[in-house]
Parts: structure tokens; C-alpha cells; sequence
């Protein structure tokens, strides 16, 4: 269903300064941005600006109310998925028990047609269906780090198990891999469609206010030492010397959150 990750959207205390933050570290560029209105996605509405650097975009949404969210924070909120057919997409998840929050997508300042499932049907968790325009908004496309997709969302779940059974179930998915985290518990990669989740079970899960909980983003890079190279010279930092390498054959190395705006981030290398 799903041909990849268009963006993961943040929540910001301050938009003007998150938009800047991205300017400034991952070389990104403002491609626009407006009025977001009020939903359940964003009961108290607000405003947004998208930003692209690489092969990549991110949304930032700044609310009406920001008492919730901690100043100089990315706040993990969404995941973005591009289909190729939204009204079709609509009415196949529909047969496998999903809802939506509205009757039709709305489009966005980009010009892309979103619609948001409801989270009482997708593990209390945000994720939209986004068709692309003919003519995407390209600004700030190939600028800055050569980030060339986001290849996961990575999720923690009470339970690993049971989460890849529901994706398996729900999206045809299949089970890629997984095994202990080096964050202790264990994790599972999902692959379905185009796109992949990481399903992180910590080691005491029953401490988890819900069953599913947004936790980092990887995004792909060619050569994960020139990148690490280039971030470093961008003012960041990471959690280790080198990479790791995960149980699906990954290169990861995450950037120290000290200098992510508290945001858990990862680089990666795909195996060949």
C-alpha cells in the first residue's frame, strides 16, 4: 500500500526556531507552510512549515496551545505515508478495520492530499495516507545532508510480539528481523508496502503509558562515514565513535539527542 515515508511531523514550541534549527544543521530549506486547522490530530489547530534537505522532508507544527511541549523539543507526532491513490488506499484500509477522522483528505500547504487515520484504530498512535501532487513542491530538495529516504519509524510497544502480528495482519507485512536491543528488552523489523517500522520492546514494558509510542526517526544515508563526518562538522554529536550494526544488516549510529533538539535520530547505511 504504501510506496514510502514522505515525512515524520514534530510538534515545536516554537516554530520559527525549529524551522531554523533544521536550516541551520541539516542544511535544510522553509518549502512553505500555513494555517493548521483543528482536528484530532491537532485539537488546538495552530500553524506548520515543512522543510527539506537531502532527499527528505519534515513537518513541524507549531500549536495554538504549547503548554505540553517542552521549549528547544522535537516532539515526535505523526508519520507521513505516500500512496499512489488515495481514495483507493482509503477504501482498501477500510476493509481491514481502519478508520479515518474526516470523510476526505484536505490538502495541505504543499499541495499534497492528507488524510489522518484514527488513532483509536492504529494503536493510539498518528499516521496519514499523503498523495503527492504532479508537480511536488521541490524546494530545498538536494540541499544540505545527503539524507536519500527515511527508512523507518521506530516505535516503542508493550509488546514486540503482538505488534508485528498486527502489522503482518493489517498492512501484509512481513517480519525482517530483529533480536536484542541494545537498549535492553528486544526489537522487530516490519517490513510492508515500500516502507519498514522498528518495534522497540523495552525491558520493562508494562512501565509504558500506551501501547504503542512514538521513538525515533533513520534516516538513509549512501556512505554513513561521510555523513558523520559532514553532521559532525554541522555542530552534532553521536551516542558512539562508529556504527553499529543491527540485526537486519544496518549500519546505525544515532546522534547524541543533546544536539537534536531532544529527538532520538539516526543515521544509516543499508546493507548492499
Amino acid at each position: 500500500m504504501f510506496d514510502k515515508i514522505q515525512h515524520i511531523g514534530y510538534l515545536v514550541a516554537d516554530l520559527d526556531k525549529a524551522v531554523a534549527w533544521f536550516e541551520q544543521g541539516f542544511g535544510a530549506a522553509n518549502a512553505g507552510g500555513g494555517v493548521v486547522r483543528s482536528s484530532r490530530a491537532v485539537p488546538s489547530g495552530g500553524r506548520n512549515a515543512f522543510v527539506h534537505f537531502g532527499q527528505v522532508e519534515a513537518e513541524l507544527i507549531e500549536p495554538s496551545d504549547t503548554s505540553s511541549i517542552p521549549k528547544d523539543t522535537l516532539v515526535m507526532h505523526h508519520v507521513g505515508y505516500v500512496v499512489a491513490d488515495i481514495p483507493r488506499a482509503v477504501e482498501r484500509a477500510k476493509t481491514r478495520g481502519f478508520a479515518f477522522i474526516a470523510d476526505a483528505p484536505f490538502t495541505n500547504p504543499l499541495g499534497q492530499q492528507v488524510l489522518y487515520f484514527d488513532p483509536d484504530t492504529t494503536n493510539g498512535v498518528l499516521i496519514h495516507l499523503t498523495q503527492l501532487p504532479a508537480q511536488p513542491n521541490t524546494i530545498g530538495v538536494g540541499l544540505g545532508i545527503k539524507v536519500d529516504k527515511i527508512i523507518h519509524a521506530g516505535y516503542l510497544v508493550r509488546n514486540a510480539a503482538e505488534a508485528v502480528a498486527w502489522y503482518v495482519d493489517k498492512f501484509d507485512g512481513v517480519h525482517a528481523g530483529g533480536g536484542v536491543s541494545r537498549r535492553g528488552g528486544c526489537n522487530a523489523f516490519v517490513n510492508f508496502g515500500q516502507v519498514q517500522v522498528e518495534l522497540i520492546e523495552p525491558q520493562t514494558p508494562n512501565n509504558m503509558g500506551a501501547h504503542h509510542a512514538m521513538d525515533h526517526v533513520g534516516y538513509v544515508t549512501q556512505d554513513i562515514g561521510a555523513g558523520i563526518t559532514e553532521c559532525c562538522c554541522r555542530g552534532f554529536q553521536f551516542v558512539a565513535d562508529a556504527p553499529n550494526t543491527n540485526a537486519i544488516g544496518q549500519q546505525v549510529l544515532y546522534f547524541d539527542t543533546n544536539t537534536s533538539m531532544g529527538s532520538r535520530m539516526h543515521l544509516t547505511q543499508l546493507p548492499a
